[in-house]
C-alpha cells in the first residue's frame, strides 16, 4: 500500500544560522563590549579611587589626632614641616590595622603624614604622601615610634631670622651694650638695635626689590622692624593735621607703598604685623634717650605701616652726648640713619603737639608744620620669617621669607 510522501510545512523545517548571520552577531557583541567594557572598567577604577581617598582621609585624621595629643612637637614659629610615618601611627595605635592596603592595587601603604601651617588661613594642613618622611620633609622634624617612645630627627630645620641674627652676635661675643661707642649690634634691654656709621643691617623681603634697614628686633616677640630706603616726597597733611593716624602721609602715601608689588610686602602679606604698635608720643623739648622712649610710649597708634621715630634716629648713634641730649649736634655723627638721610628733610612719626618732628638736610632734629613737603621712609614690622640667604651686608642683604 502506498501512502505517498508526507511533506512538512515551512514552519516545521529546521534551519541553522548562516555564516553572515553569525558574523553579524559577533560584530554586534563586539560593539556592545567596546561600549560596555570601558564603562565597567571606569566605574571600577572610580570606585577604587574613592576607596583610596577615604583611606587617605582616615590616615590624615589619625595624623591630626596624633598632633592634638602631642602639641609640644609643633613648630611655634610655623617655619617647619612636621612628618610622622604611617607605620608609626599604626605602631602607636592611632590606626587599628596592622597593614593598610592600597585599594587600587592591594599594595601595602607606608607613606608619611606631613603637617604644615598655612599662613593664609591660619590653620595646620594635614597631607598624606606616598613616600618616606625623609623624602617628604625638606625642612622640619620627623617623628618615629620605636620601643614605646617617640623619637625626633631634625632635617634642615629653619630658625627664626631674629634668633639667627641674635645668635650670630652672641655666639661670636660681639654683642654691644650701652656705654660702648663702636659700630655694631646693641642690646637695649627690651630690644636689639644697630648703632654706628657702617652696620650690616641690610635686608630684603623674598620676591621684592626694595632694600630695607633693620631698625630693631623686639625681644618679647622676635618681631623685626624694617625701614625702606626709598625716599618718597610727601606732605604730612594738607589740612595741617598733626595726628599720625589721620594724616595724609599714612592714609595715602604709606597705604600706596604697602600695596606695591615691588617691595615684597604683598608677596609676604602673612608675615607682616598688621597691628604693630607705633610710638607717636609728643616730644616737646630736649631730653635724654631714656626719657625720650618713655615720652614716646605715652601716645601710641596701631597699624600695619608707620614711620621711624625720634628714638630710632637717636638710638642709631653711638655718641654718648646724643643719648644724654637728643638735640645735640652729635646725634648726626656715627649714625647710619643720618648717613642715609643726608641732604634730605625726613619726616619722623612724633609731634610736639602743634608741629611734626623731622631730620633736616644737615642731619639734625627739627620741627615743621604739617603741610610742608618732606620725605618719608616707610616702616613695617615682620614676624615668623627665616633667612633664605644673605649675610646682612649691602652687597648680600638678608633675604627674609
Amino acid at each position: 500500500m502506498n501512502y505517498g510522501t508526507i511533506e512538512l510545512g515551512e514552519h516545521m523545517k529546521k534551519k541553522g544560522f548562516t555564516l553572515v548571520e553569525l558574523l553579524a552577531v559577533i560584530v554586534i557583541l563586539g560593539v556592545i563590549s567596546l561600549i560596555v567594557f570601558p564603562t565597567v572598567m571606569n566605574s571600577i577604577h572610580k570606585s577604587k579611587q574613592n576607596l583610596y581617598k577615604i583611606q587617605v582621609q582616615d590616615i590624615e585624621k589619625a595624623g591630626k589626632k596624633w598632633i592634638n595629643e602631642h602639641m609640644e612637637y609643633l613648630d611655634d614659629s610655623h617655619l617647619n614641616t612636621i612628618g610622622v610615618s604611617l607605620s608609626s601611627l599604626i605602631e602607636s595605635g592611632y590606626l587599628q590595622k596592622n597593614d593598610i592596603l592600597d585599594p587600587r592595587d592591594k599594595s601595602r601603604m607606608n607613606g608619611c603624614v606631613t603637617i604644615i601651617y598655612d599662613d593664609t588661613i591660619s590653620q595646620y594642613q594635614y597631607h598624606y604622601v606616598e613616600s618616606s618622611c625623609a623624602e617628604a620633609v625638606t625642612n622640619g622634624m620627623i617623628y618615629s615610634y620605636e620601643n614605646n617612645t617617640w623619637n625626633m630627627i631634625e632635617k634642615n630645620v629653619r630658625k627664626l631670622a631674629s634668633s639667627t641674627i641674635i645668635a650670630q652676635y652672641v655666639d661670636n661675643n660681639i654683642l654691644k651694650v650701652d656705654g660702648q661707642t663702636d659700630d655694631g649690634f646693641y642690646d637695649e634691654g627690651d630690644r636689639y638695635i644697630y648703632r654706628g656709621t657702617d652696620v650690616n643691617n641690610y635686608a630684603k623681603l623674598s620676591g621684592g626689590t626694595e632694600t630695607y634697614r633693620i631698625l630693631s628686633i623686639e625681644k618679647t616677640t622676635g618681631h623685626i622692624r624694617l625701614m625702606g630706603t626709598t625716599s618718597i616726597p610727601n606732605v604730612w597733611d594738607s589740612n595741617n593735621t598733626t595726628t599720625f593716624e589721620n594724616a595724609s602721609v599714612t592714609t595715602v602715601q604709606l597705604e600706596s607703598y604697602y600695596n606695591s608689588t615691588s617691595n615684597g610686602i604683598t608677596t609676604n602679606a602673612s608675615k607682616i604685623v598688621t597691628d604693630a604698635l607705633w610710638n607717636t608720643g609728643n616730644i616737646v623739648e630736649d631730653s635724654s634717650y631714656l626719657v625720650l622712649k618713655n615720652l614716646e610710649a605715652d601716645r601710641t597708634a596701631y597699624g600695619k605701616i608707620g614711620l621711624p621715630s625720634i628714638s630710632d634716629y637717636v638710638g642709631a648713634s653711638t655718641e654718648p652726648t646724643c643719648h644724654s641730649s637728643i638735640l645735640s649736634e652729635s646725634c648726626k655723627q656715627h649714625n647710619y640713619l643720618s648717613e642715609l638721610w643726608k641732604g634730605k628733610n625726613n619726616w619722623l612719626i612724633n609731634t610736639d603737639g602743634t608741629s611734626i618732628w623731622y631730620v633736616d638736610a644737615n642731619g639734625s632734629l627739627n620741627r615743621s608744620n604739617a603741610n610742608t613737603i618732606y620725605n618719608i621712609y616707610p616702616v613695617i614690622e615682620i614676624k615668623n620669617v627665616y633667612i633664605e640667604n644673605g649675610i646682612g651686608t649691602s652687597v648680600s642683604p638678608y633675604i627674609f621669607k
